[in-house]
Parts: structure tokens; sequence; C-alpha cells
């Protein structure tokens, strides 16, 4: 397998594990549990894979400075704890679908928070893509049809504000950029935010959950939304821009919110509304557009023509 193979090939594989992600969230929450429960299962375990893996790779960067360790634990409260928390919320509150492609907003918050902290030029091409935006999450939310009888506001604001967190995990790591090891502040995030939820994590629920008639459904499920939708997924979309143009990775992962409606079709039968699919359409465009160099990807596309063709 070349390289440009095995960095779609590893895309591919994050972008379905991110896909099943609901379906692991709404299956646990079906069985009693909390979104702080949820949220602390996902943090521990993937917390301490990702420890191991910094220990047997790159154990020397896990020696930082207290300020490294600090800049960690708030990157661990803002991007895990708050993150997490309010994706399964919006899971358990609107359709996985819709949860899925609100998150998918996080690229449109990276060129906000980039205009207003690092001073990035705001073109008309970003300005254009975020009222692509705004217009896909209010088809998103139905509220034109139903003049918001059926709109569950904190779902949508949990769907949203995941997104702003999502993309605080590019925000964050940019603004200590050469100052701390990256994967530093990944794992003393992890384990800062263990710590946090376990104050607030129901203990007696997980084992509950843990020993239960459906106690094998649910350790499958803790086990693919921490070890698969969290550790692999992250490690592998990282490891994937080694081997493939970001552009190409960015239009890749446009596949998670399509992957994630998929999922709660067969699992759940959960369906979107035309309006619903139309957002859910406007927003994924809106991130590619963002993301991508279009003149560029035209020009790769002329160059694997025959001549004549090209001509």
């Amino acid at each position: 397998m070349n390289d440009r193979k095995k960095g779609i090939s590893l895309v591919l594989i994050a972008t379905t594990f991110w896909g099943m992600m609901g379906i692991n969230s709404r299956t646990l929450s079906l069985a009693g549990l909390s979104a702080m429960d949820i949220a602390f299962i996902r943090c521990s375990i993937a917390g301490v894979l990702f420890t191991i893996y910094m220990l047997i790779t790159k154990p020397n960067e896990l020696k930082q400075k207290f300020s490294g360790i600090f800049v960690g634990c708030i990157y661990g409260i803002v991007c895990f704890v708050l993150g997490f928390m309010t994706y399964n919320i919006s899971v358990e509150r609107v359709p996985i679908s819709v949860a899925t492609v609100l998150m998918f907003t996080n690229p449109i918050w990276v060129s906000i928070f980039g205009t207003l902290v690092f001073k990035d030029k705001m073109t008309k091409k970003k300005l254009f893509v975020i009222c692509m935006c705004i217009l896909g999450c209010i088809c998103i939310s139905d509220i034109m049809s139903t003049g918001g009888a059926n709109l569950d506001i904190i779902g949508i604001i949990a769907g949203l504000t995941n997104g702003m967190t999502f993309a605080m995990q590019i925000i964050i790591p940019r603004f200590f950029e050469g100052k701390y090891s990256k994967d530093a502040i990944l794992v003393y995030g992890f384990i800062s935010s263990t710590i946090v939820l376990s104050f607030f994590t129901d203990f007696s629920a997980i084992s509950s959950a843990i020993v239960g008639e459906n106690s094998f459904k649910v350790v499958l499920n803790m086990l693919a939304i921490s070890v698969l939708s969290t550790f692999i997924a992250s490690t592998f979309y990282v490891k994937s821009t080694e081997y493939i143009e970001t552009q190409v990775t960015s239009i890749l992962v446009s596949l998670e919110p399509i992957l994630g409606s998929i999922f709660a079709f067969f699992i759940f039968g959960e369906t979107m509304s035309q309006t619903q699919l139309l957002g859910a359409v406007i927003v994924i465009l809106a991130a590619c557009i963002l993301e991508s160099d279009l003149s560029k990807v035209t020009e790769k596309i002329l160059m694997l023509l025959p001549n004549k063709e090209r001509s």
C-alpha cells in the first residue's frame, strides 16, 4: 500500500469511528448513564491509552513545566469535559444525525476564533461560509416548518457548543505553538478532565450498567466510544496528515455526518426531514469550501486526465 492509500485509509477509519460515536452515546444513555458518566468513561479509558502510548513513543515530552501542565488542564476542561458532555446532551435531546452535523460546524468556529484571537484575515470566502453555516443550522433546527413547536433549544445549543469545543482543540494548541508539546497537552488534558469529571460521575450507575442484563452491550459501547471513537480515531486522523494533504483529509472527514445519519437510521430508525437534510448538506458543503482550495483540487483532477482531455 502506497503512502497516499495509507493516508486515505487512516482518515476513513477515523471518520467511520466518529460516525459511530452517536450510536454508542445514545446506547449508553438508554442504559441509564448520564452525560457526565459517559464523558468520564470516554476520558478515563482514552487517557490511560494515550498515556501508555506517550510513555512508549515519546516519554521525554511528558516532562513539562508547571505552566505546560496547567495549559493541558485548561485544554482538558474546555475540550473534553465541556465538549464530551455537550455532545452527549445533544445526542440525548436531538436526532443523532442533527447532533453530528452541529458538531461538524467546528471548521467555521475555528475560522471565527482565528480572526478574534490570532487576527487572521476575515476574507469574503470565510464570511460567505459562515453565512452558509448559519443558514444550514437554521434548516437543521427545522424551526421554519414547525414554528419552533418541536425545537429542543437545549439540544441545539449543546450541539453548537460541542462544535465550538471541537474547534478549541485546534485553537488552544496553536496559541501555545512551539512552547509546549501538543501530545503532552493532550495527555494532561485527559488526566485533568478525568479528575474533574470524577466529582460529577455516578459510579454506582456505571457499575449497575456493567453488571446489568445488557452488560455485554454496555461494555462493548463503552470500549467503542473511548477506544475507537476517541483514542484510535484521533491518532489515525493526526497520522493521516503525514501521508495526504490537509485539504483531502478535510473533504474525507465531511463524510462523518453522513455516516452518523446512516448508522442512526439503521440502529434507531431515525430520519431527517427534507429541510434538515438540506441544512446538513449546506453545513457539510460550507466546511468543505472553507477547508479546501477548490482551484488546487481542480488542478489535481485535471492532472489525472489524458493530455487530450486536459486541453
